[in-house]
């Protein structure tokens, strides 16, 4: 079971069923506005793109086809914006471009990545939030509902969050966070959420005061311990490590 429970307006914690705590700090209006502006100016270029194209189409085509051609440019347009929403969050790992540069992320209640149909609902909803003008109520939500969440978000149960910035894992077609350099443990097909709080705790333990990463450490690493047969005996934090290097180096294959 993961529950959650915000501890500031700006903060929110999630409890998994290993009882490890994530701390999450929510993004604001600030943050989300500026990379809404990124990501409507790149889809708008898109949207120009394609208009462009209807342009030079125009030139060939007869006059008669292109009319009948005007109302399937009109949807593709529309599918070309939605899809770069959807598609970014979807692959790669709840960002788009706007939210990368601000270093921010889409995840689900229990704080994994954000499912397809989450980051649909979310994103078909983007139309309302847009309203009367460039996110006004999607801000206004965001202000106001306690949790930094947007229309879409509350129908879809997610929240944007603060994340370090991650490089590319061009094999997976997904972002991971980097690991410390250093050897590998052998790993057998962990769970999927037993590697996602490997790689959440790699990414963030250097924002955790010591008490703090030492805890959460000693929790994750009892329940790797529990799953691998060599487990090495001694500090937590590198067991950690070492498990994310290997679910790297594998790609991080799921049962």
């Amino acid at each position: 079971m993961v529950t959650d429970r915000m501890i500031s307006v700006s903060r929110l914690e999630i409890e998994t069923a290993d009882h490890v705590t994530l701390a999450y700090d929510l993004a604001g209006a600030g943050n989300r506005g500026f990379a809404a502006l990124v990501d409507v100016v790149v889809a708008t270029l898109l949207v120009i793109g394609i208009q462009a194209l209807e342009a030079v189409a125009g030139l060939v085509v007869p006059g008669g086809a292109m009319r009948a051609l005007g109302g399937v440019v009109v949807m593709l347009t529309l599918l070309v914006a939605w899809a770069y929403f959807i598609a970014l969050e979807w692959l790669w790992d709840g960002r788009t471009l706007g939210k990368r540069i601000f270093g921010l992320r889409v995840i689900a209640a229990d704080g994994s990545p954000a499912g397809f149909v989450a980051i649909l609902v979310r994103n078909l909803i983007r139309v309302v939030d847009f309203l009367p003008a460039f996110y006004g109520l999607g801000l206004l939500a965001i202000v106001v509902s306690g949790r930094a969440q947007r229309l879409g978000d509350l129908a879809a149960g997610t929240f944007v969050v603060r994340a370090p910035r991650p490089r590319m894992d061009l094999l997976a077609l997904r972002t991971v966070a980097p690991a410390a350099p250093g050897p590998a443990v052998p790993v057998p097909r962990l769970p999927g959420e037993l590697q996602r709080l490997v790689r959440e705790f790699v990414a963030r333990e250097a924002a955790l005061d010591p008490a703090r990463r030492r805890e959460v450490a000693a929790r994750i690493a009892a329940a790797l311990r529990a799953r691998l047969a060599e487990a090495p005996a001694g500090d937590d934090v590198e067991l950690i490590r070492a498990v994310a290097r290997s679910l790297r180096d594998s790609g991080g294959a799921r049962p």
